[in-house]
């Protein structure tokens, strides 16, 4: 090809034929640039086609962990809107007529509600590979990389009353610990080898009832707890709109 052209051009040359060979020599330009503009048009394509392959993996690993997220999340929420609607139990029975509660229902509340503590650990794996990386960028989606932004800086300061209902337990159980064995369910007791009558339960039971400073330490982690749902809850608004987001951009 390139001796064809040459060809031409010596022989418009020779024939002294400016007007020929300036048109010549302009469509020669005019073929070069369209090559050019070719390449780079395909280079662009094929790096394009790269992008969308890597961006369609980063969508489908953030639909893995954010599916178990919710898994995780889910399931958290439902224990501690348990452990919440326990502890409510307790702080009733602590502020009325004790007689009529059998200490087996107290001795519940206690470890399942007062005793209990939640944490949810999330899978942010692919979230955080990207950011380190800087494949953040590869996401079209802006929307996408807001909410997964918002989830990530919540989920990293949004946990304060976490560690303080953690604070509010550990205090609890120091103000119980000397009525621990009347509380812990009767297998364990068996299992352990800690020797208890049903009169000495009754009455431990009863000492925790009337125990001011465990009411109040009940009631402040019971609160914090309940705000801790509702935290949740609005984690499970990003984590369902990330979900939704990802699998939209993975049909279109």
């Amino acid at each position: 090809m390139i001796k064809f052209f040459r060809r031409i051009r010596q022989q418009l040359l020779s024939e002294n034929n400016f007007n020929k060979y300036l048109l010549y020599a302009i469509g020669e330009i005019i073929l070069v640039v369209i090559g050019i503009l070719l390449a780079l048009q395909i280079n662009n394509w094929n790096e394009a086609r790269k992008r969308n392959i890597e961006e369609e993996k980063l969508l489908t690993a953030l639909i893995e962990d954010f599916n178990e997220n919710k898994i995780r999340l889910e399931e958290a929420i439902r224990k501690e809107t348990d452990m919440v609607r326990m502890s409510k139990s307790l702080i009733k029975a602590m502020q009325s007529d004790q007689k009529a509660i059998h200490p087996d229902s107290i001795r519940f509340w206690v470890t399942s509600g007062a005793k209990s503590w939640w944490k949810t650990e999330f899978v942010t794996g692919t979230y955080d590979a990207m950011v380190s990386s800087g494949n953040i960028n590869i996401l079209e989606n802006d929307n996408l990389k807001r909410v997964l932004s918002q989830f990530s800086a919540d989920i990293d300061s949004g946990f304060e009353d976490h560690y303080e209902s953690m604070h509010y337990l550990i205090e609890m159980n120091k103000i119980s610990a000397e009525i621990a064995p009347a509380l812990i369910h009767g297998i364990q007791r068996e299992e352990l080898g800690v020797m208890m009558g049903s009169k000495d339960i009754d009455l431990y039971v009863k000492q925790l009832l009337n125990n001011e400073a465990y009411l109040g330490l009940l009631i402040s982690k019971t609160w914090l707890e309940t705000l801790r749902i509702l935290y949740q809850q609005k984690l499970q608004g990003y984590i369902d709109e990330i979900l939704s987001i990802c699998e939209s951009e993975l049909t279109e």
